[in-house]
């Protein structure tokens, strides 16, 4: 807050605009992120003919973010951030045309490419810069609350049929329904696919996780409880293997940077809670008894048809394939998209790699390469921020976030998959965001209040 010595030599009217217009960008956020997590719900349960409105709606709601972060948030070429993203943007759009005039593709494929390549990537690097404290916690708490309400879905999901109403497809067809082993059906949530609840899982968990092991209370403890005991659950029935190896994966390097990072208090809280998740782990195996079993089935056939080590060398990497069939331009943008399939040939399906790498490289070419060693690079120097930021600050949520984004920037179908694309960037724009306010000091505890902002006398 600004002194009262301070206050009148403030820059009075277009200060207090833009801090205005960031947290209504953080509202815009939401927006867009709801959109993406109840589409599925609209599609699948009211009318399957929303699909396309409800799209266009989500995308309209990026444009005018965009549009409202340049206009009022200081989002402008004035920003290192926003000339770079004006360099790579020319790239792409020329990429995209010599492709189109070059090959057999078409200008609605690659004005496909085009919003798969760039209109998230905008939307992602405004919430980077312009996200304030408090659309943190709000992004923060929205997330918390739709996984809480989605626990009983996904549980009624699991035990139902697969020819119930509740696990209905978006075109009812029963066959489609996607199933672990036998009769258990693997839950989508509000979503109208597996990978869509996947991703949302994944983008829950450090969020889940920095609520659990970075408050105190009773208060606290009690939503703590409930918060952990809905992701435990999810992650149980959710019948991912992606999803049971991560859970616990986040939560070792959480004790881990709270043990080697954290203060005192911190120390013995992650340890209590480390010590309530395995009891809280072993009533929910025993519970859901044969979603686990089927999982254990799921990787034990996964094990006897492919190695590990190469699956997972695969999904960062790309598949064999596309680099034995190398091109200079690639065949086109969009073309690996399941929107691009529907257009050309009425179906949706991945017309391309099945990896986010491999359809990368096949379709751009040599700007695929570009793409992926860019994408490494941002993973490096967000982790490294992050942990620089843990060290400082005692606080490892920006570096779960990284973890996670490094997943999802290297192994989500981000430029193939409608929902991926957007949770993808989405998730990406929010933890840079995280990590820059974490750098700055402006984020405290579990529930990240805001700190005030220094103001100099100019």
């Amino acid at each position: 807050m600004l002194s009262h010595s301070a206050a009148p030599l403030a820059p009075p009217a277009r200060s207090r605009i833009r801090r205005h217009a960031r947290t209504t960008f953080g509202t815009v956020f939401l927006l867009v992120f709801l959109v993406a997590v109840l589409e599925g719900a609209a599609r699948k349960w009211v009318a399957g003919s929303l699909s396309l409105p409800l799209v266009l709606l989500r995308d309209l709601l990026a444009v005018y973010g965009i549009y409202y972060a340049m206009r009022y948030g200081g989002f402008t070429p004035a920003r290192p951030a926003m000339r770079l993203l004006l360099l790579w943007s020319a790239l792409v759009l020329a990429w995209g045309l010599v492709q189109t005039i070059a090959g057999d593709g078409t200008l609605a494929i690659m004005l496909v490419g085009l919003r798969f390549w760039l209109l998230y990537v905008w939307f992602g690097v405004a919430a980077a810069l312009l996200l304030e404290p408090e659309d943190v916690a709000a992004i923060c708490k929205t997330t918390l609350v739709l996984m809480v309400l989605m626990a009983p879905l996904v549980v009624m999901q699991h035990f139902l049929p697969p020819g119930s109403f509740l696990n209905r497809q978006v075109d009812g067809d029963e066959d489609r329904v996607f199933m672990m082993v036998g009769d258990i059906v693997r839950t989508t949530g509000t979503f109208s696919f597996t990978l869509g609840y996947t991703t949302f899982l994944a983008i829950t968990m450090p969020i889940a996780l920095q609520y659990v092991l970075g408050g105190d209370g009773k208060r606290h403890w009690l939503y703590a409880l409930v918060v952990l005991g809905s992701l435990l659950v999810s992650v149980l029935v959710s019948g991912s293997r992606a999803t049971v190896l991560l859970l616990p994966g986040l939560f070792a390097v959480a004790a881990l940077c709270t043990l080697m990072f954290g203060r005192s208090v911190a120390r013995r809280r992650v340890l209590v809670w480390l010590g309530a998740a395995m009891v809280m782990g072993a009533v929910g195996m025993a519970v859901f008894s044969e979603s686990v079993e089927s999982t254990a089935q799921r990787f034990h056939d996964a094990a006897e048809d492919e190695d590990f080590g190469d699956r997972v060398g695969t999904m960062f990497l790309g598949e064999s394939e596309a680099y034995a069939r190398p091109t200079l331009l690639g065949a086109g943008l969009g073309r690996g998209s399941n929107l691009a399939s529907y257009l050309e040939r009425g179906e949706i399906t991945f017309m391309l790699s099945e990896t986010e790498t491999g359809r990368t490289i096949e379709e751009a070419g040599l700007l695929g390469y570009l793409y992926v060693a860019l994408k490494f690079a941002v993973c490096v120097a967000g982790m490294w921020l992050a942990v620089g930021a843990a060290r400082r600050t005692g606080n490892c949520f920006a570096i779960l976030l990284w973890l996670v984004s490094t997943l999802c920037l290297l192994t989500w179908s981000l430029i193939g998959q409608l929902t991926a694309n957007v949770l993808g960037f989405l998730f990406v724009g929010f933890t840079m965001a995280v990590t820059r306010l974490e750098r700055q000091g402006r984020l405290t505890g579990a529930n990240k209040r805001a700190r005030p902002r220094r103001r100099h006398a100019r």
